[in-house]
This record gives structure tokens, C-alpha cells and sequence, in this order.
């Protein structure tokens, strides 16, 4: 006769599972928030990131509804001539439709006294061909045309534009805006607009809104659009085009036919420019960000982490309080896989609940994480004014299965341990001890895992198809060096107990609560692991954020040594590449007070397959003021003299790691005159950007791209004049351009590296909170299963403060283990963010620096704050009657 056996039906999930979250809710719904909020916290990223790289849009496929290709220079502007050469591959071929664009990145002039760089937003104006798109406008049966237009104006009549359209296209004054700027802005017909481009303020007159389509996205509000031979005058591009975009016909959008286009239109052009897709584009967006994306979404996980420490942690205390009711279950002949079943599907179903919740938290919270997200992707990367994050299907299923997945992960050692005991050890047993621990409390076990991290630390990092660095092996030796150390923090429960018994003799509270750690159970060795797993990873991050933020001091020290800075008002953005005229550089420097004056001319280009930097500087000014830091100095002074260097340059470290070059290799730049061989001369430290600058003498700079303008100045004055006088005076004079002194510059620097972090310290919190959450869990479970302990202390007369003393201790010493395992691992997770993780990703080399402050404030407010929690809750259960204390 088989085993009688009795299913996991939904009667047995009801009276094993539910029945008990219903008694408990506090208790289960606390558990279901702090795992939703990992989960939140994760799929927020996530959401931002998508946000922020959503945003790297192609504005002229806004205009024109579908661009099949853009064509653009390798370095510098096209040259007007090459739609001579375009047009030309049309014959005998399908028609393709040219639009040739200039693009300018500015912003609104500088209100009242607020100097903050990236303050203010940006917008991307658009010059473009205006009589052909009206032609496509009818032809899509858009909802406008783009000329005579009617806008509903203040006093909610419709005016119609009053300029023809002949002499509008004289003008070089007029631009369309979106419609969701007329909105916000409250922007009518003939409503001027100013702008800084370049280093002149231009005001611009309101004769339009943007066509569009119902079945189309509406226009960014970024987006401003303006005739194309206008927008060349005011920008200074005459007779030079940013890039040329392609429509296809519709018969050649796909396929073979369509890859014979792209290569047709390659070869055309391969002399001077490249051929991109429309998706080529968004992976060099997504390509530029991955690394800072990738830190982001792996330091959101801390909190999820955390989280599944919580669930086994409770899943393991309910094995204990349930052993009886398992105990009567296997005795009625319910199997060991069918007990197992059931609890796996109680963590399953906390994975469920907690992954709902999550994913709609996530939503809430990306609303402001991508704030700090795109001010980020804006000051290092491209020109990003999201602020609001859709709800993804594809994220929120990536977040919803990551939250049951994990879930059920955490519950497996736990359901294991349920089925594993003999239904007479558990009536044995009863319900005050811990029965066996898992395998994976052993320090042996724990000993491994942080060995095999050290192992790991030394792998190279994963090179991807496009060339981004993944430091696969850092990111894994983190997971198992704070997992290794968890385990260990756990085990040494016992020895701290022991160690601090002599503060106790003298008082019985504090005895009882040490008597509590001196056979600890697998709650208070998880709860341990789950403090040293948030403090190590905040510890860690403040190792890394510290050093970071005393290598960019440092640097700034040597490169900030001008004492006046000066640039476009309309640079808010990395992509922002307005200039200076020749003949304003050449004013401002004439001035008496400037002793001596530095120009860079800063310029765009592709290398390797990636976007990198073309920094044209005087080599000479910085190696008099001191202002490299070098890596790999230079053997030669050939390097700073302007008559010998035009065939030598120096690379910042993040290009020398990016294309594995150094110094005395040889690269080949890209310019409008061909590829300029140049022989690496040194290797310099730059925290300022992580794709790679290539660092020349500025005067042969200017002659291969047949420009005088440049990008930023720097000026020394002379001895007794002062700074704040001469930024006033060049505001009065120049007010396009942006003046800063030296020392407000420098704080704006660190500003801006501050607000890079932000998002970190956010997410850094939520981590420390979510495991004293955790703390108050699993002291409230452990009290939980000292009831008939708890009746008996009331019964001697105990009071209701001393109970929820001897919790405040026992708290302690949990938050103390955790606390202390969680600083000492920090220091080795900062030294592997630092030197594996920062390094494989970003290739920078920083200075070790431990903020010893933010340690110490860690190091005493989480004990602290573990202490008070605890304290609370067992004054809580210190006031329960016997059969509720459970």
C-alpha cells in the first residue's frame, strides 16, 4: 500500500499560509513593502536610465517622420559640396530624399545672479530646409502646414501670420516651437524668444508651431526649427552642414535593397563622412552611458538584496514557529516535496505581492530619479532635459519576475530545512530552539566565498561587441565578498556575546539579552548579514565616492590655475559645442589687465568606432602653469613647442584604456584635410570626461579645421587686479558669454560632481533602512518565539522598559556585528570599486582617500538606530497579552 499522501491543494496554502499573514498583517505587510521597495528602487533606475537614453533623439526623424541614415563627418562640419556628390548616386537608382541639418545646442540668456553651470534648461535648434517640408507636410497630411499658420493668441483670438512667406525666409530672426512650449511657456504669434548661441544673444520671433501627426509623439519641447541658411548665418556654420539626413523610398526601408543603399551611400561619401542608421545612433547613446547606467542599476540592487535577506530571515523564523503544525502535517502523511511545495510557494507568493507593489513604486520613484539621472547624462554626456519616465512593459516585467525569482531563491533553504526534519525531532524540539542551521552558516563556508571574491578581483574585464569594458568578475567578487563576509559576521555572534559578558555582570537585563547571542539562531546570524550587507556596500561606495571626490580635487588644483574662466552662456550641456569668435578672443585678451591667456578649442569626433574629444590647447601655457597630471610624462619638451609638435599630441587615460594605446604609439585623427598621424607623447589624468580626449596644439587645431573660434578661455591677470572686477566688467561687455573666477569655478566644479552622486546617497539610505527594517522583523520574530519567556519575565515583575532593554541590547550587539563586519568589508569593497570596478569601466586612476567622517557617522548611527528599533519593538511585545505575544 503506497503512502498516504495529501496534496498541495489550495485548502493547505489557506491554512498553512495565509492563516497566518491574516493573524500577523503588520508583520507580513512590513516584509511585502521592504521587498517592493528593492524592487521599486531597482526598476526607478532602470526606468531613468531608459528615460535618459530615450532622449538622445533625432530631431530632424521628429520633422520628417522616418530618417533611414544621417551622414555626418568624422570630425568637424560637412562641407556644403558634399550634396553635389549625394545627389549624384541617384542616378539610375531610386530616388532618395536628402535633408541637409544644422543642429545648435543653446539655452535662454542668464537670469539675475544665479551663475550655476547646467542651471538652466537647453534646447536643440533645428536648421533645416523649411520650403521642402512644407511639401512633405502636405503630402503626410500633417495637422498644420508650416507656413500661414493661425495660433490661438493671450485674448483667445487666432492671428494669422502676417509675414509672407518670401520675405520670412529672408529673416534670420524667426523659429517655430512646439506645441507643448507654446503651452507651457504661454508663447503666441510674434512671441520673442531669447537665446545665447555662440557668444551672442539673439532674439528670436515665434511665427509657428511644429507640424505633426495625431499618430505620431508630439515635438520635445527642446525642440526649436528655423530655416536652414538662417540658422548658418546666427551660428556661423555659413556653407557648412552638421550632417545630411536620408529618406529612403519606401520599396528600400528594409532589407537587402535597403543595406544596398547604405552601401552605396557609404562609398559615396567615405572620403569624407560616415553613414549611420537611425539605430547605430541610439546604440552610440546607449554606448556612451552603459557604464554609469550599469553602476546605477547594480548599486540599486542593494536594497533588493537586503530584501531577500528579510525574506529568509522570515521564512526561517516561521519554520520554527510552525514546526508543530509541520510536525502534524507529516504525521498525516503529507510529503517531504509537498512541504517543501508549500513553502516555496509562500515565498513565491511574497515575490508576487512584493513585486506588484514594486513595480508600482518603481513608477513613482523614477519620477524623481530621473531628474538626477538626466542632470548627470547632461553634464557628462549629451544635451538630456527628461523629466518624467514612462512605465515600461519590458522593465516592469524584468523587475516583477526579478522580485518572485528572488524571492523563491530565498525561500529554498528554508523550505529544505522544513522538509528535511524528522516529524519527531520537531515535536521534540517544540518550539524554543533553532533546530539545524543551514550548511551556510559555517565560517568555513563563509571563508570560501571571500576567498573566491579575492580570485575574481583579478579578472579582466568582459570586452562586449561594441567595445564596452564589463567588469563581469568585479561585479561578482563584490556579490560574493559581502555574501562571504555576512556569513562570518553571523558566525562571530557567539564570540561577541562572550567578548562583551563582563559589561553585563552587574546588570540581569543585559545578562539575559547576552544569554540570547551565546547560542544565536539563524535570525539573529541573517539579521547580522543583512546589516553587514547594506553598511559594507554604503561603506564601500563612501571609499570610492571619497577618493573620487580627492582625485578631482587634486586635479582641479592643477588644472584650474587661470584667474578668470571664460565661455558660452549657451555650454549647459557635454554636447554643447558653442564658441568664441576670433575677434571677441582677440578683445577680451587685448585687455591691459590680462597678463597672460589660454584658449581651447574643444570639437567632436569618431575614433575606433566611439565617439571621443579633440582638445586644441596652448601645450606650452599648460606645461608653464603646471596644469597636467601626468600618468606617463612625456621623455621630450617637443610636447610644448608650437614649432615642433604639430605631429605629437597627449591622450587622457580614459582614451589611453578605451583603444589600448600609450605613449609612443601612433594614432590617426580624423580632419577635414584627412587622417593626421600623431605620435602619443603622455598620458594625463581627466576626470572630466570617460570616452577619451586627444590633446593638440590648439594653433595647428584651428588650421586643420580652418577656424579661429574657440571653445573656452582662461586668463592670468596681472598682479593687483582683481577677479570679481574683471568678471564684472566682462559680463557688462559680453553678456553671451559665461565669466567665472577661479574659486567659484572650482566649487562649481565640485558642485556638479556632488550632484553627479546624489542619486547615490540616495539609493546608498534606502539600503541602510530597509535592513533596520529588517532588524525590527526579525526582533519582533524572535520575541515572537520567546512568549512563554516573556509571560514569565512579566510574572516576576519585570517591567515593560526593562523587557524592551533587554531587546535594546540584544539589538545592539546584532547592529554592532553587522555594523563592525560591515566597515572592515568596506574597505575591501572600496578597494575593489576603485581599483577593478572604476577602473575597468571608466579607465580612471584615483588617489585612495578614506572619508574616515561618513565612516564614523555610519559606524555609530546604524548601532544606534538598530538599538531604537529594537528597543520598540520590545516594548511592544513586552505589552501583549501571553497568547498574543507570538
Amino acid at each position: 500500500m503506497s503512502e498516504p499522501s495529501v496534496p498541495v491543494t489550495g485548502a493547505l496554502l489557506r491554512q498553512f499560509t495565509l492563516r497566518h499573514w491574516i493573524q500577523q498583517p503588520v508583520r507580513a505587510l512590513l516584509l511585502l513593502l521592504l521587498l517592493s521597495l528593492g524592487v521599486a528602487v531597482f526598476l526607478s533606475i532602470r526606468l531613468a536610465n531608459r528615460a535618459a537614453v530615450a532622449s538622445f533623439t533625432n530631431f530632424a526623424g521628429v520633422l520628417t517622420q522616418q530618417v533611414d541614415a544621417s551622414i555626418a563627418a568624422p570630425a568637424g562640419a560637412l562641407p556644403e559640396s558634399v550634396l553635389d556628390q549625394l545627389r549624384e548616386i541617384n542616378s539610375g537608382f531610386s530616388e532618395i530624399e536628402f535633408v541637409p541639418v544644422v543642429e545648435v545646442v543653446c539655452a535662454p540668456p542668464r537670469q539675475g545672479t544665479d551663475s550655476r553651470i547646467g542651471a538652466r534648461a537647453t534646447f536643440t535648434l533645428l536648421g533645416v530646409d523649411l520650403v521642402a517640408l512644407q511639401n512633405f507636410a502636405a503630402e503626410q497630411k500633417m495637422d498644420r502646414l508650416w507656413f500661414d499658420q493661425k495660433m490661438v493668441n493671450s485674448q483667445g483670438r487666432k492671428e494669422a501670420l502676417q509675414t509672407g512667406l518670401d520675405s520670412m525666409l529672408q529673416r534670420s530672426d524667426v523659429v517655430f516651437c512646439s506645441e507643448r512650449l507654446a503651452i507651457r511657456d504661454g508663447l503666441d504669434l510674434g512671441s520673442s524668444l531669447s537665446l545665447v548661441i555662440n557668444d551672442r544673444t539673439v532674439a528670436l520671433e515665434i511665427v509657428g508651431l511644429i507640424p505633426g501627426r495625431a499618430d505620431q509623439p508630439d515635438s520635445p519641447t527642446s525642440l526649436l526649427v528655423m530655416d536652414l541658411p538662417a540658422l548658418q548665418h546666427l551660428s556661423g556654420k555659413q556653407g557648412l552642414l552638421d550632417r545630411v539626413e536620408c529618406i529612403f523610398p519606401k520599396s528600400a526601408r528594409a532589407g537587402a535593397a535597403r543595406e544596398a543603399l547604405l552601401e552605396k551611400l557609404q562609398a559615396a561619401v567615405s572620403e569624407v563622412a560616415i553613414v549611420r542608421t537611425p539605430e547605430s545612433r541610439k546604440v552610440a547613446a546607449e554606448v556612451m552611458t552603459r557604464g554609469f547606467r550599469l553602476n546605477l542599476t547594480v548599486l540599486s540592487l542593494i536594497a533588493l538584496l537586503v530584501g531577500l535577506y528579510l525574506i529568509f530571515q522570515a521564512l526561517d523564523a516561521a519554520v520554527v514557529r510552525r514546526r508543530s503544525e509541520i510536525a502534524v502535517l507529516r504525521a498525516l502523511g503529507v510529503r517531504d516535496s509537498e512541504i517543501q511545495t508549500a513553502w516555496l510557494l509562500e515565498a513565491a507568493l511574497l515575490g508576487v505581492f512584493g513585486g506588484v507593489l514594486g513595480v508600482l513604486g518603481g513608477w513613482a520613484l523614477a519620477q524623481g530619479s530621473v531628474r538626477a539621472v538626466s542632470q548627470t547624462v547632461n553634464a557628462l554626456y549629451y544635451a538630456n532635459n527628461t523629466d518624467a519616465a514612462a512605465l515600461h512593459p519590458g522593465e516592469a516585467s524584468c523587475a516583477f519576475i526579478l522580485a518572485v525569482v528572488s524571492s523563491v531563491v530565498a525561500g529554498w533553504l528554508p523550505a529544505r530545512r522544513a522538509a528535511s526534519i524528522p516529524p519527531a525531532q520537531l515535536w521534540a524540539q517544540g518550539v524554543a530552539g533553532s533546530g539545524p542551521q543551514p550548511r551556510l552558516t559555517g565560517v568555513g563556508a563563509g571563508g570560501l566565498l571571500v576567498a573566491a571574491a579575492v580570485g575574481l578581483a583579478f579578472l579582466p574585464p568582459l570586452i562586449l561587441e561594441d567595445g564596452t569594458r564589463f567588469a563581469l568578475g568585479g561585479y561578482i567578487s563584490a556579490l560574493l565578498g559581502v555574501v562571504g563576509a555576512g556569513i562570518l559576521a553571523g558566525g562571530g555572534l557567539k564570540a561577541a556575546a562572550l567578548w562583551t559578558g563582563w559589561i553585563s555582570r552587574r546588570s540581569p537585563t543585559l545578562r539575559l539579552a547576552n544569554s540570547h547571542l551565546r547560542t544565536p539562531t539563524s535570525r539573529h546570524r541573517w539579521a547580522a548579514a543583512g546589516l553587514l550587507c547594506a553598511v559594507s556596500m554604503t561603506g564601500g561606495m563612501s571609499v570610492l565616492v571619497g577618493s573620487f571626490e580627492h582625485s578631482v580635487r587634486v586635479w582641479i588644483e592643477h588644472l584650474l590655475q587661470a584667474d578668470v574662466y571664460i565661455t558660452s552662456e549657451a555650454n549647459q550641456a557635454a554636447t554643447a559645442y558653442n564658441r568664441i569668435s576670433a575677434e571677441t578672443c582677440a578683445q577680451i585678451t587685448s585687455d591691459p589687465r590680462v597678463e597672460d591667456w589660454d584658449a581651447l578649442l574643444l570639437l567632436p569626433a569618431e575614433y575606433g568606432g566611439g565617439s571621443i574629444r579633440i582638445a586644441g590647447t596652448s601645450l606650452d601655457f599648460y606645461n608653464r602653469r603646471n596644469q597636467f597630471s601626468w600618468l606617463d610624462k612625456p621623455h621630450s619638451s617637443a610636447l610644448f613647442n608650437t614649432l615642433e609638435n604639430e605631429g605629437l599630441c597627449a591622450v587622457s587615460e580614459s582614451f589611453a584604456g578605451r583603444f589600448h594605446l600609450g605613449r609612443g604609439d601612433v594614432l590617426k585623427l580624423p580632419s577635414p584635410t584627412g587622417l593626421r598621424s600623431l605620435l602619443i607623447e603622455g598620458v594625463y589624468t581627466d576626470y572630466g570626461d570617460d570616452q577619451g580626449v586627444v590633446m593638440v596644439d590648439r594653433r595647428h587645431l584651428q588650421r586643420w579645421f580652418s577656424t579661429g573660434e574657440v571653445s573656452s578661455m582662461s586668463l592670468v591677470l596681472r598682479k593687483g587686479e582683481e577677479p570679481e572686477s574683471m568678471q564684472a566688467s566682462l559680463r557688462g561687455s559680453y553678456p553671451g558669454l559665461a565669466t567665472f573666477t577661479n574659486a567659484h569655478l572650482r566649487g562649481e566644479v565640485m558642485r556638479i560632481f556632488s550632484q553627479t552622486f546624489a542619486i547615490t546617497y540616495a539609493l546608498e539610505a534606502i539600503g541602510v533602512v530597509v535592513a533596520l527594517a529588517g532588524l525590527g522583523i526579525t526582533m519582533a520574530s524572535i520575541l515572537a518565539e520567546r512568549r512563554a519567556e516573556l509571560t514569565t519575565l512579566r510574572a516576576l515583575g519585570m517591567s515593560r522598559n526593562e523587557i524592551a532593554g533587554v531587546a535594546a541590547w540584544e539589538g545592539l550587539l546584532l547592529a554592532c556585528g553587522g555594523t563592525l563586519g560591515g566597515l572592515v568589508t568596506s574597505f575591501g569593497l572600496g578597494a575593489l570599486l576603485i581599483f577593478v570596478i572604476n577602473k575597468q569601466t571608466f579607465g580612471w586612476t584615483l588617489q585612495t582617500a578614506v572619508p574616515a567622517r561618513a565612516l564614523l557617522v555610519l559606524g555609530v548611527s546604524v548601532p544606534v538606530c538598530g538599538a531604537a528599533v529594537a528597543w520598540l519593538v520590545g516594548r511592544y511585545s513586552a505589552a501583549l497579552p501571553a497568547d498574543e505575544a507570538r
